[in-house]
């Protein structure tokens, strides 16, 4: 990539990827650092003002582990800068959809956790662009990555829609399912996103999730129905020759019963009939104890049902996957907006506050109304 510097910004060019009026590109890096950055100009104006605020107060309170780097002002032009990420993206390796169901419903909910994960927070432009196939990018040992290239359209226009773009990525990832007839389940999801029926991604998640698993079980009975399709002409003659074999294996049994002369020896008069008996053990000695069904019973033990846990409350909650280095008071400043949900938090998931959680454990996460009767 060809060098370029400039005095206005901090910053070294090392290439140019998209260069529109209303958007810039860069790929760039600082002088005292080899890492890569990518740079996201943006002019200064009335579209873009709600931007450059919203983007201002995140970088403000933006998480540890953020992909944001900073946001930088020069003349009449704004920097959003994010790290820099090289892989193959999802539309080079998903364009015609290949491979099975199942492992591209895999990568499907990967990207749309990660997009999730990474954006939470951020402006809804940032969000959508995340969205696109080209910028999810995937590596060779399956870890998803988001290339912060924002898309000019989103800047613009205050009509962009998170679920119209979440409703693409899935159709992008599944349009052979979702134009067949085999995968009902998967065409309902599609279409219940693209209406805006979901309350947030994670919910969405969790439908493709439950999907994944019931294709999972019913994936041997698709592969032989597209066996049976492919095939259908050679089971076919295969069927005729073995309605053919096995007539003439009838017709071999049948003469070959028929023409037998050979006698059965039968069986003596004498054993007809007989009957042994067997002693029955002392009942003195035995040890078969009967039980009176109308009386009721004395036994300490409780019943085997008994052990079954208890309805819980009618609360609505969202599954969180815990990450690594996440904590019970980061979860809750990051969902609640206070670390003091903490304690509520822990109770409702029956674990202790000092509890430390596991990277890739399920946490559910209550709506802020209902965690006061979990507040100890």
């Amino acid at each position: 990539m060809a060098t370029e510097t400039t005095a206005r910004i901090p910053y070294e060019i090392l290439g140019t990827l998209t260069d529109t009026p209303q958007l810039t590109v860069c790929a760039a890096r600082k002088s005292d650092s080899d890492e890569l950055l990518l740079l996201n100009r943006i002019p200064h104006d009335q579209d873009t003002r709600d931007l450059f605020r919203d983007l201002y107060f995140y970088s403000a309170h933006r998480p540890e582990r953020s992909e944001f780097v900073e946001l930088y002002s020069a003349d009449r032009d704004f920097y959003a800068v994010f790290k820099y990420h090289q892989a193959p993206s999802l539309a080079s390796l998903y364009g015609s959809c290949p491979g099975p169901t199942a492992r591209r419903l895999s990568i499907l909910i990967d990207a749309l956790f990660r997009v999730y994960n990474d954006t939470l927070r951020m402006p809804l432009p940032v969000v959508c662009s995340a969205l696109q196939p080209d910028n999810i990018l995937i590596d060779d040992d399956g870890n998803i990555r988001i290339f912060y290239q924002l898309q000019a359209e989103f800047l613009t226009d205050s009509q962009c829609s998170l679920w119209n773009e979440a409703a693409s990525l899935v159709q992008f990832m599944l349009a052979r399912e979702l134009f067949g007839r085999h995968h009902q389940a998967l065409q309902d999801i599609c279409k219940k996103c693209r209406a805006g029926l979901y309350p947030s991604l994670p919910a969405l998640i969790n439908d493709l999730e439950k999907a994944a698993q019931t294709l999972e079980q019913a994936e041997w009975l698709y592969r032989i129905k597209s066996f049976v399709l492919r095939k259908k002409a050679r089971i076919l003659q295969m069927s005729w020759l073995s309605l053919v074999a096995m007539a003439s294996f009838l017709v071999i049994y049948l003469v070959t019963e028929l023409t037998r002369t050979d006698e059965l020896p039968a069986a003596a008069i004498s054993d007809i009939g007989n009957i042994t008996y067997v002693a029955a053990q002392d009942e003195e000695d035995s040890n078969l104890q009967l039980t009176d069904p109308s009386q009721p019973q004395t036994s300490g033990s409780e019943p085997a049902f008994s052990s079954l846990p208890l309805p819980t409350s009618e609360l609505s909650s969202e599954d969180y996957i815990v990450q690594s280095g996440d904590t019970l008071e980061s979860i809750c400043l990051a969902k609640y907006g206070a670390e003091a949900y903490a304690a509520a938090v822990a109770s409702f998931n029956g674990l202790a506050e000092d509890a430390v959680l596991d990277a890739g454990s399920i946490l559910l996460l209550p709506l802020r109304d209902q965690l006061a009767a979990y507040i100890t």
